[in-house]
């Protein structure tokens, strides 16, 4: 059965920006215990975005904490409006934008929890990059956490290269179609022109060529050909955060800061050439040929713990997409078992405690659990193991399943937080999407999950929820799927034909429907 739709979206809500879950309030909430920062908590916390656009990361930010309260500052006039309309289509009250040519942030919005400026930093003047890291100081709290985003060195010097050829060839075309039209066609020239073969030049020309040609032309032309786009070394980044009152935390993507993520050999060196943070840091850029950074400051008086160990996962709550390969394994035996998130990765454990805890995992993915439920919980699974029943010390295993999950988030491949996320992953017999998903849905193609992630979605997703309101049961949306399809806004097809037949429509929408459902749910899209 060949089955296809389609849906009819002439009453759009305004497009307004993607998301950023690396930017949200838990995330970097998250580093900062690991590192032993007492971190505000989100539910009553205040966020500033400086450099806000038109708000679309906290639109979505601010529905899924409503407790909290969010401010956006931005130069663009135009852009805020935009942010504002959206807020009012939303209908959120913890939400407020202001314009502010020079971004500076009025001393009556106060103190701050969470300061967030991505994208912005790189591309102003040294003295507004000044201004800002002063209004970091002045404006966080004391244990306030700030993100900043930026272009950095050594991976810039080769990118800055071919952002010379793009001014060079483009640099004086004022209309910005023409203009990114001709920086793509330059780009095209160059992958054509430029050997490969033994020619080092052109192996990292083709890498980036590559990058830069699937980026959209909003990036090449704000972000690449901007007026401005000064690169920092990362050690000349904290130097200037420094002489602000203000220092290194960490990386919102905490993964990039191990060094034992490199080859051993590589790992070895690292650590014998240096062992201070900062200089650690930057030699690993060298090594990865870096060109970008999210970067976590706080107060110069905030005292770090750098010692991360099993005591600081104790305190998280635990997330894992990790599915066991083997569906039919013997969780209490010591056999080693493959566990594979949806990207690819994986990881391998023989130890039963470990093995139960990520099968608990899988099984309740995507919703978190705190180490105690989880730890009860694999113990519960693995209780006739002598290597687990017949251990009289519970910090034996608290310390092996600390270890190991710290292990595997290092990997990308657990996911800690500090708040649980309101959503729903039985589907209920009345389903009810997140109000963000509903609104966001009839102009996008994707929608904001209660994770700050967009989640992809297509048009059958789209015509769901617009029903998903929590006031109709499955007979009902589906009555509503099919009045939908005989008003002509829902197109569905059997086999490349339409559907006349009132049963067979039903029945071609029924798994339809059931599917999506279940989609929705995984992703953290339902809210009841």
């Amino acid at each position: 059965m060949n089955t296809t739709t389609t849906l009819d979206k002439t009453n759009a809500f305004e497009r307004f920006s993607l998301p950023m879950p690396q930017t949200h309030p838990d995330r970097l909430a998250t580093i900062a215990r690991l590192f032993g920062v007492d971190a505000p908590n989100l539910k009553n916390a205040r966020v500033l975005e400086i450099g806000c656009a038109n708000a679309g990361n906290l639109v979505a930010a601010a529905f899924g904490a409503p407790e909290a309260t969010f401010v956006g500052i931005d130069q663009s006039s135009q852009s805020i409006e935009k942010g504002k309309k959206a807020i009012k289509d939303a209908g959120l009250k913890n939400l407020e934008l202001h314009v502010s040519e020079t971004l500076e942030v009025p001393a009556e919005l106060g103190k701050f929890d969470y300061i967030i400026i991505h994208g912005i930093f790189s591309w102003v003047s040294k003295e507004t990059q000044n201004k800002l890291l002063a209004s970091i100081n002045e404006r966080l709290t004391p244990n306030g956490i700030a993100y900043i985003s930026y272009n950095t060195y050594p991976g810039w010097h080769f990118r800055g290269m071919i952002r010379d050829m793009m001014l060079y060839h483009a640099g004086n075309i004022e209309n910005n179609v023409m203009k990114v039209g001709q920086a793509r066609a330059l780009l095209d020239f160059l992958a054509q022109s430029v050997p490969t073969e033994n020619n080092a030049y052109g192996l990292l020309l083709r890498n980036e060529l590559a990058f830069l040609s699937a980026q959209p032309d909003s990036y090449l032309l704000q972000d690449i050909m901007a007026e401005k786009n000064e690169p920092f070394y990362f050690h000349q980044f904290i130097e200037r955060a420094t002489t602000h009152g203000l220092q290194y935390l960490g990386e919102s993507e905490f993964s990039t800061m191990l060094t034992s993520n490199f080859p051993q050999t590589v790992h070895e060196t690292l650590r014998r050439i240096s062992n201070e943070i900062v200089r650690t840091e930057q030699y690993m850029d060298f090594v990865r040929n870096r060109t970008f950074r999210q970067t976590l400051l706080v107060k110069s008086d905030v005292q770090i713990n750098r010692n991360i160990n099993f005591a600081s996962v104790q305190k998280m709550l635990i997330a894992s997409p990790l599915r066991p390969v083997n569906a039919e394994m013997n969780v209490q035996s010591n056999q080693p078992e493959v566990f594979r998130a949806p990207n690819g990765l994986e990881i391998t454990t023989q130890h039963p405690l470990i093995k139960g805890a990520f099968l608990h995992m899988s099984q309740i993915w995507p919703q978190s659990i705190s180490f105690d439920e989880l730890l009860s919980n694999a113990i519960t699974r693995v209780s006739t193991d002598p290597v687990v029943s017949g251990s009289a010390d519970i910090e034996m295993q608290k310390q092996l399943l600390g270890a190991d999950l710290l292990t595997a988030y290092a990997a990308n491949l657990v996911i800690f937080r500090t708040e649980a996320a309101p959503f729903v992953t039985k589907i209920s017999e009345r389903p009810k999407a997140s109000e963000l998903a509903r609104m966001q849905a009839p102009t996008q193609n994707f929608v904001t999950n209660q994770f700050n992630e967009p989640i992809a979605i297509d048009a059958f997703a789209v015509a769901l929820l617009g029903i998903l309101n929590g006031k109709r049961d499955h007979v009902q949306i589906l009555d509503e799927l099919v009045e939908m399809v005989r008003k002509g806004q829902l197109n569905v097809q059997k086999d490349g034909k339409p559907i006349a037949d009132n049963a067979t429509l039903r029945q071609t929408l029924q798994p339809f429907m059931d599917e999506c459902l279940d989609k929705m749910a995984k992703a953290a899209v339902l809210v009841g």
